[in-house]
């Protein structure tokens, strides 16, 4: 079954260089920004037309991919935070 809207595994990617803050500002942003998208498909989902399925199926794509380098950075933020203490 062909996915529809996927962004692939290595797509983005993090600078290694980035600081603890940048990648936790970073984390937090997109973690918004996918916050966001869900609030609106919901909101167009509670109406009576039924959005444009392949539309909603390329948001929930993006929300997926907004939170992965949310989740990325902050994983980043958390292993150089150690790294720092040893």
């Amino acid at each position: 079954m062909e996915k529809f809207g996927t962004v692939g595994d290595g797509s983005f990617c993090i600078d290694p260089e980035a600081s603890v803050n940048v990648l936790l500002n970073d984390a937090t942003e997109l973690l918004q920004y996918a916050r966001s998208i869900t609030d609106l498909l919901v909101e167009s989902l509670q109406e009576d037309e039924i959005p444009e399925r392949q539309r909603t199926l390329l948001a929930l794509g993006g929300v997926g991919a907004l939170i992965t380098m949310g989740v990325q950075c902050a994983a980043r933020a958390h292993a150089k935070m150690e790294w720092d203490k040893v």
